[in-house]
């Protein structure tokens, strides 16, 4: 959907399919690489093993030696994350949409058991049918209509360096699994992110409405130490000089799957969150799966697995919820995790 995005809109997305490296350094990591070849074979995924020396002629700032294992998968791909919603926005006025800008979200209108429409800082606007896409604000939000939805909005953060020399567009993308990090080519140099052992917990509802997400507070001890795990495989990286550190609030769920449903106490209001750092790359299957739901009137298949009805009365205890979404964020390229990055 990515690669067709400018036929299906009619919007530009720049769209960089340059691959990725998933590498193993540790014997309780081997197996489940090889076992992400074999998942991804069996889903028409082209991904295989490689080793040191061809991940290195592929990525010169790579050293591969110490890898008990490798794949490197050609057809994966990233973006710019700003560019998916501009177009997302053109491509929704030109189809007579209109989007209203800074506007809070204060309530709902409910008639019986039916959302009417919603009330905001500009005005009401009726809807029969709501769709919240809030993001780290969805909890708030969905506290509005009596619903507690599992996820807690935790800080991920990456740097971007100055060029490099030995960076260059076309470069694949690499992660390391034990250390939990991710680098690729960036603005002529490279961007490093990595998920943190003890990441920040922000709870939009004790923020102010003006808070936005570049308020997040932004700590680069954690990058340095993840920068240090990493040393011997990128040694370029250690003292490369920083351009920009930035951070942003997912949502993580208990699962580390995403949430798209139907709420069950108000007809037509549905929520699509639970991104787990990974909600761009998706949205277009998850939106295309929720519309046809709206439209429909029935839930694809795909979206079954995500439903609210997976998750017990236990989450409705705030600490118990945040220790689950903190572990989902600590524990990611752990068992279970998909081939595409």
């Amino acid at each position: 959907m990515m690669l067709r995005f400018r036929e299906d809109t009619g919007q530009p997305l720049s769209v960089h399919q340059w691959g990725s490296i998933k590498l193993a350094r540790t014997e309780e990591d081997e197996p489940q690489l090889r076992e992400e070849i074999d998942r991804g074979h069996a889903l028409g995924v082209e991904v295989g093993p490689i080793d040191p020396a061809t991940a290195r002629a592929m990525v010169p700032w790579l050293v591969a030696d110490r890898a008990l294992a490798m794949w490197y998968a050609p057809g994966d791909l990233f973006l710019d994350p700003a560019d998916l919603p501009r177009a997302y926005a053109a491509a929704l006025a030109n189809e007579g949409g209109r989007i209203i800008e800074h506007a809070e979200v204060t309530g709902f209108h409910i008639s019986g058991r039916a959302v009417e429409a919603v009330q905001t800082t500009l005005g009401t606007v009726e809807a029969p049918v709501v769709v919240s896409a809030a993001g780290a604000w969805s909890r708030k939000v969905g506290e509005l209509v009596g619903a507690r939805l599992p996820l807690w909005p935790i800080r991920h953060q990456l740097l971007i360096t100055e060029p490099l020399k030995e960076v260059a567009d076309g470069q694949p993308s690499v992660r390391i699994m034990d250390a939990k990090t991710y680098v690729r080519p960036e603005r002529g140099g490279l961007l490093f992110g990595g998920y943190e052992p003890d990441p920040l917990q922000i709870d939009l509802r004790a923020q102010p409405p003006s808070f936005d997400i570049s308020d997040t507070p932004i700590d680069e001890g954690p990058l340095r130490r993840k920068l240090a795990e990493v040393a011997e495989e990128m040694p370029l990286l250690q003292e490369a000089p920083i351009a920009e550190v930035r951070g942003g609030l997912p949502t993580m769920t208990p699962d580390g799957h995403f949430i798209v449903d139907r709420l069950p106490d108000v007809d037509g209001f549905f929520v699509l969150t639970g991104c787990n750092v990974g909600g761009l790359s998706t949205s277009p299957a998850l939106g295309d799966d929720l519309a046809e739901w709206i439209v429909g009137g029935h839930r694809p298949a795909a979206l079954e697995p995500f439903g609210l009805g997976r998750f017990g009365s236990e989450y409705d205890d705030e600490d118990r919820l945040r220790e689950a979404c903190f572990a989902t964020y600590a524990h990611k390229y752990d068992q279970g995790e998909t081939v595409a990055h």
